[in-house]
């Protein structure tokens, strides 16, 4: 997770790896996937990074699975963050979701604005909150994510915790599974 980049983002997009271990004699959380972090140790993380770097007025992106909605309101007020709303992603397939008490089938895009954020890119009619999506790998955003955040905010755009190189212009990424740098 090394790379320097001195340039503000006016979008931040993250999916933190939340603690989520899973339950039971079968190992299905998370850290069968890849490493979790404690929430606590997230923002030194994100700010050690080297690339966070928000412009004063920017938008940021959060994952947070149902199960720390709570903090992950708390990790974008660290980042210095306001929450302003959520896009569900229904997960569309039949068999979907784990969890102790109801079967989990989706997950919350957070949105939150830094300062006053900024004018977006389309007018809201334009962009639905909503993610109709099946699941295609543990932890696999759908693209349509991409296309919603380009949709509403502008670039340059850094995503946090990138498990994957989306080769995308105007983005940069970080993260244990992803060769930082983008187009």
């Amino acid at each position: 997770m090394r790379v320097r980049s001195a340039s503000a983002f006016s979008t931040i997009y993250l999916d933190p790896p939340w603690p989520e271990s899973g339950g039971g004699r079968v190992k299905r959380g998370a850290d069968r996937h890849y490493p979790l972090m404690p929430v606590k140790e997230m923002p030194a993380t994100i700010f050690g990074s080297g690339v966070y770097h928000p412009a004063p007025n920017s938008h940021m992106y959060m994952w947070a699975t149902n199960t720390y909605l709570m903090q992950a309101g708390w990790l974008m007020e660290q980042l210095g963050f306001r929450y302003v709303t959520c896009v569900p992603w229904v997960k569309t397939q039949k068999r979907a979701g784990l969890g102790q008490y109801f079967r989990g089938k989706s997950e919350q895009l957070l949105f939150g604005v830094k300062g006053r954020g900024y004018a977006v890119r389309t007018p809201k009619k334009y962009v639905v909150g909503l993610i109709l999506a099946p699941t295609t790998g543990h932890s696999v955003k759908p693209k349509a994510t991409y296309d919603l955040i380009e949709a509403r905010s502008r670039g340059p755009y850094l995503e946090m915790f990138a498990r994957r190189n989306a080769q995308r212009p105007g983005w940069k990424f970080w993260g244990n599974e992803a060769n930082v740098g983008g187009q």
